[in-house]
């Protein structure tokens, strides 16, 4: 599963970190660019519940191999595009294909973990789409360099067939054994339906919560080359720090939340408006920039802000693991990314007028502000379990 996250966001970084390169090949604006995550955004959003569904129900092995052989196809295709409409199309694609990705990790967690350790396992299981994100400038820069942009599109199409045929070695060779199935699990007695309020309410808080994650992985390219007027080659050195601070997140909250898990711990109401008030520090951003040391400056605050998200990831789903049903722990996850695409879809065509119109500062503040109220959200939506 970290490999499967990490591939994930391989295929889906290359086209923000070569965005400078990309959009000016094809004469396209940052809306317009906004605009292609806004579909990737859309079809990531409904496919999360699909496939977790899908999971649920006829097992984790197959659907995740349809699903990775369907975005491997797509993001190859990247290295054919000629205009929009085709950015459009193969994002759209790349995003229903990855939205196996986040479920697949939380059932593998739920079936092969005890309750006191799901929440560092989920934190590594997620790790690999930091990781992934983290690694990708530095592999795909210097092939984007030499061979042009196209070429590193063809290159993940590469990653996503040795993947399969790994997958496919672990199921044959015996060292996979497929989970169970809903109908053969024995129904837990949390007290709570599928659709509760408890659900509503995770989505409330890592929708908007991990909101501020696109500006890192998407936005933060665009930012370093029109602020601070970094080339391309120097956010290939530059962008795997961003990613890391969301990698610590996710193992540091793990850890966290498994603890408090142990103690007994009430809900994580506190954690969440802590997590909010830290997130306002990315409104420094314009002050970094005019700092003696620019480029050192925002990167740490790029670093700060992704590492509170992956809070904003652990945090909802190790909650909802505690009070929602284990059989139904894909689509928790599912439904929970799906509100993160949904937030992120929305957010990406208003950050992308806001560069055009070089209003960079109002940027911060927009992302700053979600968090908060994704919490306001979680406390108004969470309620007790009738057990625990």
């Amino acid at each position: 599963m970290t490999l499967l996250g990490l591939l994930s966001y391989v295929d889906r970084s290359v086209l923000a970190i070569l965005s400078p390169t990309i959009l000016s090949a094809l004469r396209l604006s940052a809306t317009q660019y906004g605009y292609a995550i806004l579909v990737f955004s859309l079809c990531y959003m409904l496919a999360n519940p699909i496939w977790g569904l899908w999971m649920d129900r006829a097992g984790l092995w197959v659907t995740t191999l349809i699903a990775v052989a369907v975005w491997s196809l797509a993001s190859g295709s990247h290295g054919l595009l000629m205009g929009f409409g085709g950015m459009c199309l193969a994002r759209g694609v790349l995003g229903f294909g990855e939205g196996a990705t986040f479920p697949a990790g939380l059932k593998t967690v739920t079936e092969t973990l005890p309750a006191e350790k799901r929440s560092f396992g989920l934190g590594i299981a997620y790790s690999g789409s930091s990781l992934g994100a983290a690694l990708t400038p530095l592999l795909i820069t210097p092939i984007a360099m030499r061979w042009g942009w196209r070429s590193a599109f063809g290159i993940t199409a590469v990653l996503g067939l040795l993947w399969i045929m790994l997958w496919l070695w672990l199921r044959f060779s015996g060292w996979y054994a497929p989970g169970a199935t809903v109908a053969e699990v024995k129904p837990t007695e949390t007290g709570e339906s599928r659709w509760s309020r408890n659900l509503f309410a995770a989505a409330a808080a890592y929708g908007l919560g991990a909101a501020p994650l696109a500006f890192g992985l998407y936005a933060a390219p665009l930012y370093l080359t029109r602020v601070l007027h970094l080339s391309q080659t120097t956010l290939g050195h530059l962008l795997w720090l961003p990613p890391a601070g969301w990698e610590a997140g996710y193992l540091v909250f793990g850890r966290l939340a498994d603890r408090r898990r142990q103690r007994g711990a009430s809900r994580p109401g506190s954690i969440f408006l802590l997590l909010s008030v830290a997130g306002f520090l990315i409104i420094l951003a314009p002050l970094a920039a005019r700092s003696a040391a620019p480029v050192a400056a925002t990167m740490l605050l790029f670093f700060l802000q992704m590492f509170i998200a992956g809070g904003f990831v652990v945090f909802p789903l190790s909650d909802g693991m505690s009070v929602l049903p284990r059989e139904h722990s894909a689509f928790l996850a599912g439904f929970c990314i799906s509100a993160w695409a949904l937030a992120t879809g929305l957010l990406m065509p208003l950050l992308g007028h806001l560069f055009d119109h070089q209003r960079y500062g109002l940027t911060f503040w927009l992302v700053a502000c979600l968090p908060p109220v994704g919490t306001l959200l979680w406390r108004i939506l969470a309620s007790s379990p009738r057990t625990r």
